[in-house]
C-alpha cells in the first residue's frame, strides 16, 4: 500500500456507489418510453473499478469487490424490474 495515496477503503467505495446508484446517479442512456436508464451491471463494476484504481488500489484488491458489485447491481435491476410486471 502506498502511504497517503488511499483515502477511502474498497468497502467505502462500494457502500458510496451502491447508494448513488440506488439514488439513480449511475446513467446509461434511456429507456425505450425516454425515461433515464441505469447503469448495466458490467458496465458499473467497470466504473467501480476505475474508481478503485483511482484510489491507488491493484488489481487483486479490486477484483473480489468488482464481482460483488456486479452481482449486487444485478439483483437490484431484477428487484427494480419485477415492480413493474
Amino acid at each position: 500500500m502506498i502511504e497517503g495515496l488511499q483515502v477511502k477503503s474498497i468497502e467505502d467505495i462500494v457502500e458510496d456507489m451502491t447508494d448513488a446508484y440506488t439514488k439513480g446517479d449511475y446513467l446509461e442512456g434511456f429507456t425505450q418510453d425516454g425515461d433515464d436508464a441505469l447503469m448495466g451491471p458490467k458496465k458499473f463494476a467497470e466504473r467501480f473499478h476505475n474508481v478503485c484504481l483511482g484510489f491507488g488500489y491493484r488489481e487483486a484488491e479490486i477484483i473480489p469487490a468488482k464481482m460483488e458489485i456486479e452481482e449486487w447491481c444485478r439483483e437490484h435491476l431484477e428487484h427494480l424490474e419485477s415492480k413493474f410486471r
